[in-house]
């Protein structure tokens, strides 16, 4: 018997039940709304300081991204 007729076969991956423009408005949604709260947080912080406001933007909006995709990805799992 063949060696390719032994192997085992891969699991079928089933498609997502979540439209993909869902899952890119959920990315955009959370990456938005945990900058504006990193904004919030380094204003009470540490004032008008662009820098810090700037930094305390972009590490919420990267959060917010991957809090996002694993939510998308918890969605697809059910």
């Amino acid at each position: 018997m063949p060696e390719s007729r032994k192997r085992k076969i891969p699991p079928k991956l089933k498609p997502s039940e979540v439209p993909a423009s869902q899952r890119v408005r959920g990315r955009i949604i959370w990456s938005l709304l945990l900058a504006v709260f990193g904004i919030i947080i380094a204003f009470f912080a540490v004032g008008l300081n662009y820098i810090a406001l700037t930094i305390g933007a972009l590490i919420g909006a990267i959060a917010g991204y991957f809090i996002g995709i694993q939510m998308v990805r918890d969605l697809s799992e059910k």
